[in-house]
Order: structure tokens, then sequence, then C-alpha cells
């Protein structure tokens, strides 16, 4: 689906966020077919066509920096094909009065490619684009741009007002799906919470906390995503009013889609809801994971232990989607995906004030406690590192003692919110499982592994009925204990190398530093492999000692 921008002098609307409550949906036909009128359009094009922009970057390639794991795979992966012209004359057509691009920056996230443009009246657009393994083709941006109405319809919670629109990747002169939406002002919280009082940082979370609490207050019939409620919604919606819909739920881990690899083709059909019931939410995840497993060509041995582990998630999950003491715990609520500091944005003089919240691609309507087992980044303690001199070490502690004042402000507020507060009480152990299953962790055998032995050691105190399905052996916590310890040793080796150079845990280094990096890192990696050789054991070869290290180093670049 696509929808040109919204200009007055050809649809007649007030630019006024008001006037976009309900008039999209009622005229939407009627500007589809008025802009496949070929002498319209062509009228259109030519009166705000933009001057040619020569852009000081590649914008079809992944240049902001490269990984010390996958790098090749992953930047792949990243690679857009698309008419970046075309994306322009779609920005320059979103502003009155624009008549081409004086200035254009590229940033890039996770899961999206994203241009901000500055055109020649001093207004400034956003265009997205999504990456091939952000989520299912279409249904994505659909639902990205319907829950971004959603929201400014609904509350005040600020969002951008998105101005023009594609889901349609293979159709049209830009040749990928994409958003422009208007451009939001002011600081993102992460650049300016340092330079905060712990009074600014209270207000700001409270402030959060009252978005959030006005989110919860609205109630849904199903687990899903959110789509408009027009003729090119998905099938098998379920409708909410004349504007919007729940269908498909866009989460990746419904889709095949991990470590930037996609098998979307071989997921079975149906599987990615809505549903009315949490029961039917976990079977479908269940289904996914099987197919998911099998996929990854894994040894027989290892395949078949991950599905024994699955099948015991599998009953315990039937247990808990037909338990009616917990039907309270998992009401379905809609809020951001990623509540953190990089996409809150504040007022630079009043960082108190929230201009805008950004990045709703993956929202979705999901049970209450996958939202109560995580904490914004702004209110969580952060880890201390007891390496520290004595000075530096009680700096940190009174930066932790503060962190705490934040989180315990945060806890307090959330829990006076609708379901979502109900759903904070739910037990610690089985909040984190059900969260985790609910976001694909499934497909992860350690971890799975790990929060099914917790469940089992607490079934008695969870008021579940009958005896918990996965009861492990001996010979099962002994290898989960040496899993743990391995798994903990890589990460602490992560951590270690994070903080030694500089870049993320999983290995990106900013373009500009690798040549400074990479050889800081090859000395690492070496000596890493001598101490492991060093320290072998009496029965272990040169051979299994470096096999034994490069199993244990986190990433695949010597």
């Amino acid at each position: 689906m696509t929808f040109i921008p919204n200009r007055p002098e050809l649809l007649g609307r007030c630019q006024c966020p008001k006037a976009w409550t309900m008039p999209l949906l009622r005229f939407t036909k009627s500007v589809i077919t008025t802009s496949r009128q070929p002498n319209l359009v062509r009228g259109f094009a030519m009166r705000h066509r933009a001057s040619p922009f020569t852009p000081p970057f590649d914008p079809y390639s992944y240049s902001r920096g490269r990984w010390l794991d996958r790098n090749e795979q992953r930047q792949k992966a990243r690679r857009l094909d698309f008419n970046f012209e075309a994306l322009l004359d779609v920005a320059v057509k979103c502003s009155d009065g624009a008549r081409e691009v004086v200035a254009c920056e590229k940033r890039e996230g996770g899961f999206n490619r994203v241009f901000i443009i500055e055109l020649n009246n001093g207004a400034k657009v956003v265009a997205k684009v999504p990456m091939q393994f952000a989520g299912p083709t279409a249904l994505m941006t659909m639902s990205e741009v319907a829950t971004l109405r959603y929201v400014k319809d609904k509350t005040h919670v600020p969002v951008p007002r998105v101005l023009a629109w594609s889901s349609e990747p293979g159709i049209g002169s830009v040749g990928v799906e994409y958003i422009v939406m208007e451009h939001v002002s002011g600081v993102a919280l992460k650049d300016i919470w340092g330079g905060m009082t712990e009074l600014q940082h209270i207000e700001l979370i409270e402030s959060v906390a009252g978005l959030v609490k006005e989110l919860c207050a609205h109630d849904f019939g199903a687990f899903g995503s959110l789509y408009l409620n027009t003729a090119g919604k998905p099938t098998g919606t379920l409708s909410i009013d004349e504007e919007y819909c729940i269908g498909p739920h866009c989460g990746r881990q419904f889709w095949g889609q991990n470590s930037d690899q996609i098998i979307q083709d071989t997921i079975p059909l149906c599987s990615q809801g809505p549903w009315q019931s949490l029961s039917a939410s976990f079977a479908a995840l269940s289904r996914i994971s099987k197919v998911t497993i099998d996929k990854r060509g894994s040894p027989g041995s290892i395949v078949e232990n991950h599905m024994r582990l699955l099948e015991s998630s599998r009953k315990i999950l039937e247990v808990v989607g037909d338990s009616a003491a917990l039907r309270e715990y998992c009401s379905p609520l809609l809020l951001h995906p990623d509540l953190h500091a990089r996409n809150i944005f504040v007022d630079p003089n009043n960082p108190t004030k929230i201009l805008g919240v950004i990045d709703w691609q993956s929202a979705a309507i999901e049970p209450a406690f996958v939202h109560a087992a995580e904490t914004p980044d702004f209110a969580e303690e952060p880890l201390l590192d007891r390496t520290l001199d004595a000075d530096v070490l009680h700096g940190s502690h009174e930066l932790q003692e503060h962190a705490r004042r934040c989180k315990k402000t945060w806890t307090i507020m959330i829990s006076l919110c609708p379901k979502l507060g109900k759903a904070t009480t739910l037990n610690t152990t089985l909040c984190r499982y059900l969260a985790n299953i609910s976001l694909g962790c499934s497909n992860e055998p350690i971890l799975l592994r790990s929060l099914l032995t917790d469940v089992s050691n607490e079934w008695s105190d969870l008021e579940l009925p009958g005896t918990c399905a996965y009861q492990p052996s001996q010979e099962e916590v002994k290898l989960l204990s040496v899993e743990l310890d391995h798994s903990e040793s890589t990460q602490r080796l992560q951590a270690f190398l994070s903080r030694l150079l500089g870049c993320e845990t999983d290995g990106w280094v900013e373009e500009g530093r690798w040549d400074d990096v990479f050889p800081i890192y090859r000395e690492q990696y070496a000596e890493f492999v001598n101490a492991c050789i060093e320290s072998r054991e009496q029965d272990e070869t040169v051979q299994d000692a470096e096999e034994k290290a490069n199993k244990l180093w986190p990433f695949d670049l010597r």
C-alpha cells in the first residue's frame, strides 16, 4: 500500500495534527485513485521536482562501522538497492513550499537506514528505509504507520507525524518500502542524561511513566500488531473500530528472522496471529521454534536435545496458557518495544519535557508480562567495576545509589499503571521465563535450559496445577552448569574486549577507529590463545587447547 504526501493544494486538508485523527481513512481511496491519474501525477512531480542532490555518502551500503564477528554477512544483509533520488523527491513533496534538498545526513540503526533531509524552505523531514531482516516485508511498515497514527490519535504521547509511506517494495519509483515523517526536535535523552540533576532525572522518569500509564489504559481483545482498517489490510484481522484493526504480529521471532538471517518462507502459515488467547500465541511460537531449530543445520544430537527442551517448554506453556489464575498478568497491552534513552527526545533547555518518542517499529499488542520483565536503561542500576581504584569506586557507589533511587521511582510509578502494574507482581522466575519465550528465546538452547530449570525448581510456588513437565536429571544439571560457565566466560571476555577496544559487545567498531582497534584486537587474540596453551592440563594437546580457546573467543575474526 502506498500513500502520497498530504499536500493542501491537492487534497484540501488542514495540516494541523487534529486533522489527521479521522480524515485519512475517509479519503484514502480517493487519494490513491487520484494519484494513479498519469496527468495529475506528472504535473505534480514537475512542479515539485527536486534539483539533483549529490549526497556526501553512499546511500546503499552500510558504512558506519564494521564487526569483529560475521562482518561480511552483516554488511551484506545491510545492503539496500533502491532509487535514492526518488526517495528525496518524495521528501520534497511532503513539505509545502519546498523545491529542493539542500542537505542530507545518513544514520545507521540496527534495523533501519535513516536519512535526515533538510529542504530549501528550512523544513526537515526523516525518511526511514528498513533492512531486509527487520521484519516481515510490507507488514512491518503498514503496522508501524498504523501504530504511530493510533498513538497520535488516542493518546498524548508525542510521536512523529507520518507524511508519506509505501509498504510495496517492488512497486513505485523508490523501489523499496519506506516511511517519511516529520523531524522530531530536541535532543536524545542519552546525550543529555549525564548533565541532568538528580531532581531532573526523577521528574523525567515520572513524565515517561505518565505516558506509559496513558498507553496502558487502552484495552484490546487480541494479541498481534496494529493495522489501518482499510482495503489493504492483511487477511484475518480483528477490527478494533472503523479505523484500526489487529493483525499478524510483526515481531521477528514469528517470522524466522534472527541474527540477520531470514527463513521466512519455511515458517508455517497463519502462525503469526492475531490470537485471542495466550495459549494460541504460545502454540504458534512452539511451532515456529521447531522449524527454526530444524533449519540450523546443527548436528543431530544437538537438535534432538534442543527438541526435547522445546517439548517440555511447550507442555509448560499449555498449563500456563490455560491457567485462569495467571490471566490477570497477561492482559493485551500496547507499549513502545524499546523505551530507552536513545529513543526519547527532550527539550535541551528543559530536559524533563519530552518532545518525542521515536522508533515504534515492531511495537505490538503483547501480554503485559513481556513489558514487566524489562526496565528502561535510564532507570536501571549500573554494574560496578571492582577493578577501579578507591576514589573512582567511591564515585561509582554514589552513582549507583542515585541509579537505585531512579529505579525505585520507576518501579513505584509503573505499579500505578493499569495491567502493567499487576504484571510486575508476577513471580519473577515465571515472568522472566514467559517474557523470554515470547521474545523468541526458545531458539537458544542454553538460555532455554536455564529458564526451564529455574521454573522447575520453583514450580511448587507458582500456583500451577500438576507437576512441572521439565524435571532435569543430575546429568542435565551438570551439563547446564558447564554450559553456563562456558557462556559466562565468553560474556566476561566480550565485556573485557568491549572496554579495552571501545567497541560494542557484539564486536561492532566505528569505521573511523577500525585501523587503530584491529591491531590491538589481533594482539589480544594471540595472547589469549597462548595463555590457554600454557595453562592446558597434562592430558591436553596444544591443538586441544587452541580449540578450547577458539570456542571461548567471542568473535570469529582471527
